[in-house]
């Protein structure tokens, strides 16, 4: 389990890390900065009008996150399946989603 947990940490990290290098200001992650306080899943707050056009294009990439109306959806690195690649492959569909807002 301490694996498991160490990856989780890991992963969730590296999300936030790409996510809060992008170009975007369209979004806030609102869960907790704290790793001991936030599991494996961030919640991000998005500017209204993204969710539905984000939620699609993920959706037609195969990626599964839950969405929150109006405006939240909260991605949740699994690190029993999920790799590194793919939580970046994550980020560049994010940010061309919200790049079509720009």
């Amino acid at each position: 389990m301490a694996d498991i947990r160490k990856k989780s940490v890991s992963l969730t990290a590296y999300l936030e890390f790409l996510l809060l290098s992008g170009p975007s200001a369209a979004f806030k992650i609102i869960t907790p900065l704290d790793p001991d306080a936030r599991g494996t899943q961030l919640s991000v707050l998005l500017k209204p009008g993204i969710l539905d056009t984000l939620s699609d294009m993920l959706e037609e990439a195969g990626i599964v996150c839950d969405k929150r109306k109006p405006d939240v959806i909260r991605v949740a690195p699994v690190p029993l399946y999920n790799t590194y690649e793919e939580v970046w492959k994550f980020v560049q569909i994010f940010n061309a989603a919200l790049a079509k807002f720009e």
